[in-house]
């Protein structure tokens, strides 16, 4: 297995923005943000809702958290924050957490190393944050991917054999 060469840099703020701006019309696919049910907090987030399938048909919902502070050199931060504070706190949001298990390409950590969350895969900031090992094949490329890659990604992982559920029961 072949290093990244490099870690992950804060891009300019405008450069992050223009990157952002020029790829969200191709990851909406001629929707509005409200018709996606999308939301922006600032010029370099975005709240994007996820539904897992369930077999008693009502789905369990979730709020992913991207961030664009490296992008399109780096792919966005991803971060699953309770619905109702948009933050992740490890002692009570476990159940804001899908469980993936088993999955080559993604898994979803409450607290990896006690540094928090990590969504460990090669379309998120995070993956390259960790300083593991990484597949030359793996590392983003902005050339090859946009923002929407991620979605698909973590999108996929909600609806294949690995979800297993919440990490956590949700509260009353």
């Amino acid at each position: 297995m072949a290093q990244a060469k490099t870690t992950p840099v804060l891009a300019t703020p405008s450069d992050a923005i223009a990157a952002f701006e020029r790829d969200l019309p191709k990851a909406l696919k001629n929707r509005t943000l409200e018709e996606a049910g999308w939301r922006r907090l600032d010029d370099m987030t975005l709240l994007v809702p996820l539904r897992a399938p369930q077999p008693n048909g009502k789905p369990d919902e979730y709020l992913l958290r991207l961030g664009f502070a490296c992008y399109p050199d780096w792919p966005p931060s991803a971060l699953f924050v309770n619905p109702q504070t948009l933050s992740y706190d490890k002692a009570k949001d476990k159940c804001w957490l899908p469980k993936i298990e088993g999955c080559p390409e993604i898994a979803v950590h409450t607290d990896y190393m006690n540094r928090g969350q990590l969504v460990c895969c090669s379309l998120t900031l995070e993956f390259y944050n960790i300083l593991h090992d990484v597949k030359p094949e793996h590392v983003w490329s902005s050339k090859e991917h946009n923002f929407s890659a991620t979605i698909h990604q973590i999108e996929w992982a909600l609806r294949s054999p690995f979800y297993k559920g919440r990490h956590a029961i949700l509260p009353p």
